[in-house]
């Protein structure tokens, strides 16, 4: 930038009394910006404006020293990670200015009309206003003159304004009234933002423009989250309604994020399994590989040893009185951390919940691991589930089974699958008879409510039958392949597709047989536990865990980000119950006694001499 245009903006964020309005300006390119602190700016002032350009635009950024939005190190960290790995812009998308500035000079500014400077310098005075908060964006295009506002939220791990102290300590102390909840609902009063479906999406931010499935019998929504080795996460929101799915895949994709860019910076120790004793939680209590698994040749996980000194980092009971314990930091993110070479054993993003409060978020991260523990249960247990039938007082419901069967042509059914925990899982299967194409898929949903548990199997179901019948005849090569050898079973969409093939459809017999039990929806719905608050919720359900043998714990992995809006994001750990990973090389099927016990409501189709070990690998996708 020139001296004369930085001295024209400094006039223009000058006040009348000669005193400067900004604290800094930032200016240059968006990927190595100069900065700029005006002489006599009173040192209480925390306002700065970026004028910044990238590819042809002008990013004119309104932020503070303290973090409350993104900063231009927020933008361009943003806006650089947003692109494909390997993406190369399209000719018009690069100008002269932008060139120059990646040799060493930068005239982009002299290449700009006298009446685009003009405007940059008005745009830039219009950003003091007090109606824009920090992170308040105004992009330029200098070929259109078009102008858009967007919000740039603050980055985690910004070299420049990440200055928080973070700590995986769960503090479960929510105001009373914002733990109150309406009947029939598992959420307190307070709703996500009304901006929440703008400020996570688009260039300047984390994801990008969520894409809406219209051949899905329930409406879907999915996004993909970019990863630092340059592949892409896909999440996806499934409900009644399309603008709902969409905002449950931005949470959803939230959610993702955190479990991938969450650091602690306080309460992480280093020590051995041997030297916490009681303190620690054994990540074998969690369900670990066997030995014959980790000693194969390439396997891409390793135990931990009692004497091998880790990252600990703690994680919060439910209960005020009960102290914290500590779990490996290595555990606790799914995706892997740290200096240590190998993880300890496949994991998946299984437990990780958004909400307005901890207690909301550990609610519904609890809830998940409960809805994975029981249909892990009920396929390696191939447990005899009771099979929901639906009355007329279930209409919604069974609007929603017409509507799936009418579209895919495949048949619905309900199974009851709570197990001894008592909450209520709905597995939903569907089922066609054929030679060819798929044939069977499961799903499952878990809440307080029976029919709420049924209606997430069932959009989960919809979601999972349109995305996978796609390109089935594509890949059914592959799938023939994996039938016969499991070991070629790796990834997420592998299970759903092996179990889909004609030839898999004895793996589903035992949830059909002609002996099976029956329930009605009307019966299920009399037990409800009727709680006034989402406090009182969590202390049923950990309850409920309990009693099952099992214990629960939870991290707080909120990153700047969600906090920037309120969102808390909370991990549920939870030894004893049966975690769900997929590749079927990848098992975790030792340390888990629930696997093996008889303690079941349901009774256990395996034959005598038959082990959880020999059943096909899961279908859950």
């Amino acid at each position: 930038m020139t001296d004369l245009f930085v001295d024209a903006l400094l006039r223009q964020l000058t006040a009348d009394g000669g005193l400067s309005r900004v604290r800094e300006v930032s200016h240059g390119p968006l990927t190595d910006p100069t900065s700029h602190r005006p002489k006599g700016a009173p040192l209480s002032l925390e306002t700065c404006v970026g004028v910044l350009h990238w590819r042809g635009r002008v990013h004119l950024l309104k932020y503070d020293l303290s973090g409350t939005g993104g900063c231009p190190y927020c933008l361009a960290g943003f806006t650089t990670w947003q692109q494909v790995s390997g993406f190369v812009p399209e000719e018009h998308d690069v100008t002269e200015g932008d060139r120059a500035a990646g040799q060493g000079g930068d005239p982009f500014w002299e290449l700009l009309s006298s009446s685009l400077r003009a405007l940059v310098l008005r745009l830039a005075g219009a950003l003091m206003d007090e109606e824009h908060p920090p992170g308040t964006l105004l992009v330029l295009d200098t070929v259109t003159c078009a102008t858009q506002r967007r919000t740039v939220p603050p980055r985690t791990a910004c070299p420049r304004c990440d200055t928080e102290e973070t700590t995986t300590r769960v503090r479960f102390d929510s105001p009373p009234e914002t733990l109150v909840k309406a009947e029939g609902e598992l959420r307190g009063p307070r709703k996500p933002a009304p901006s929440l479906a703008t400020d996570y999406v688009g260039p300047q931010s984390l994801f990008r423009e969520p894409l809406i499935d219209v051949d899905s019998p329930a409406a879907n929504a999915q996004l993909t989250i970019p990863l630092l080795n340059g592949e892409r996460e896909l999440t996806a929101g499934r409900s009644r309604s399309f603008g709902r799915s969409r905002v449950t895949a931005i949470l959803e994709g939230l959610e993702r994020y955190a479990g991938f860019h969450h650091r602690a910076s306080s309460g992480k120790i280093r020590a051995s399994l041997r030297r916490l004793g009681d303190l620690a939680i054994d990540p074998r209590d969690l369900g670990h590989h066997s030995k014959e698994q980790y000693d194969l040749e390439g396997f891409p996980f390793a135990p931990l040893g009692d004497e091998e000194e880790v990252d600990w980092v703690e994680v919060s009971p439910p209960g005020a009185d009960a102290p914290c314990r500590y779990l490996p930091e290595n555990v606790l993110y799914w995706a892997r951390r740290g200096t240590r070479y190998k993880s300890f054993f496949a994991d998946t993003s299984n437990g990780f919940a958004l909400g307005q409060t901890p207690e909301e978020a550990a609610l519904h991260a609890a809830l998940e691991v409960v809805e994975r523990d029981a249909f892990m249960l009920t396929w390696y247990r191939r447990l005899l589930l009771p099979e929901i039938v639906l009355g007329r007082q279930d209409r919604d419901l069974a609007d929603l089974v017409d509507r799936i069967e009418v579209f895919t042509g495949f048949r619905v059914r309900l199974f009851w699958a709570a197990v001894d925990t008592g909450i209520p899982v709905v597995i939903a299967l569907a089922a066609r008879d054929a030679d060819s194409g798929p044939c069977r898929f499961l799903s499952a949903g878990a809440s307080l409510f029976p029919a709420a548990a049924a209606e997430s199997a069932l959009v989960e179901l919809a979601g999972l039958v349109a995305a996978m019948c796609v390109d089935f005849e594509d890949r059914t090569e592959r799938a023939h392949a994996m039938s016969l050898d499991f070991d070629q079973v790796r990834g997420l969409d592998d299970h759903s597709l092996v179990a889909a093939l004609p030839s898999s459809r004895g793996w589903f017999d035992f949830l059909t047989r002609a002996d099976r039990p029956i329930v009605r929806m009307a019966e299920l719905l009399k037990e409800n536990p009727g709680h006034a608050t989402v406090r009182a919720d969590l202390d049923y359900v950990a309850e409920r865990i309990g009693g099952a043998g099992a214990s629960v714990y939870f991290a707080d992995v909120t990153t700047r980000e969600l906090r920037w809006r309120d969102l808390v994001c909370v991990r549920a750990i939870t030894p004893g119950l049966l975690p769900i990973t997929f590749g079927h090389p990848f098992r975790r099927m030792e340390g888990l006694p629930r696997l093996y016990a008889d303690a079941l409501p349901h009774r256990s189709l395996l034959q005598p001499g038959e082990s959880p070990r020999d059943v096909p690998p899961h279908p859950f996708a």
